[in-house]
């Protein structure tokens, strides 16, 4: 009994493997993020390959309904960039070339305080002639939240009817939208778990269509 308790003993982590994760294990370490509570785990969500990333720093995260192409460096995703055809009317599909998106922090915030939710301002411009049609709901245009290889939170779980929000864009007229995380997590099977996200650093990746290259956001929670 005292050899297995030694043994047992010996293989338990230190203190330096159960801290909080740092910036760069927030987008680079391969290892699991120690920030949501490991009483709920995302047991049920399958393995997040890395679609055609290089390294740690591109984002292993299994892909929502309707991707299909691989990840850009930043997360963003190009799909669907031949399958659209030209729009001849505001109801029609605007074409992904045709689209520019931008992906920023709110305010350009890095450090959020305790109780302060991170927010990611979206603007989506079309630049064809155009009007047309771009669906910039959570699905379509979706922000995810990882720190190291842990997934936290995705816009496209568990969403009503789709959660599709199509919005008719006139030629060079920006449509600009915020999304709040609210810093719980997510799950994609819609489990009535709830958590609340620890204090360290975090990445958030925009895919989707439209989404293009976007860079990777990094950004730190305080208690």
């Amino acid at each position: 009994m005292l050899v297995v308790a030694l043994i047992a003993f010996a293989c338990q982590p230190s203190d330096d493997e159960t801290g909080e994760p740092t910036r760069s294990e927030a987008g680079m370490d391969a290892s699991p993020s120690p920030s949501v509570p490991s009483e709920d785990p995302s047991a049920d969500e399958s393995p997040e390959p890395a679609a055609g990333a290089s390294e740690g720093a591109e984002e292993s995260a299994s892909p929502s309904p309707g991707d299909g192409e691989s990840e850009g460096a930043g997360g963003g995703e190009g799909g669907g960039a031949g399958e659209v055809a030209a729009p001849e009317s505001a109801e029609d599909l605007c074409r992904p070339e045709d689209v520019v998106v931008t992906f920023e922090l709110e305010g350009d915030q890095e450090v959020y305080g305790s109780g302060d939710a991170p927010g990611f301002r979206v603007t989506v411009v079309n630049t064809a002639e155009q009007t047309c049609t771009v669906d910039v709901g959570g699905a379509a245009l979706e922000v995810r939240i990882h720190s190291g290889d842990d997934r936290i939170y995705s816009t496209a779980d568990c969403l009503k009817d789709g959660g599709a929000e199509e919005r008719r864009l006139s030629r060079g007229v920006p449509h600009e939208f915020t999304v709040d995380w609210e810093r719980n997590r997510s799950f994609a099977d819609c489990r009535e778990t709830t958590s609340s996200a620890q204090a360290g650093w975090y990445r958030a990746n925009l895919h989707g269509d439209y989404a293009g290259d976007q860079p990777q956001l990094a950004f730190q929670l305080r208690s």
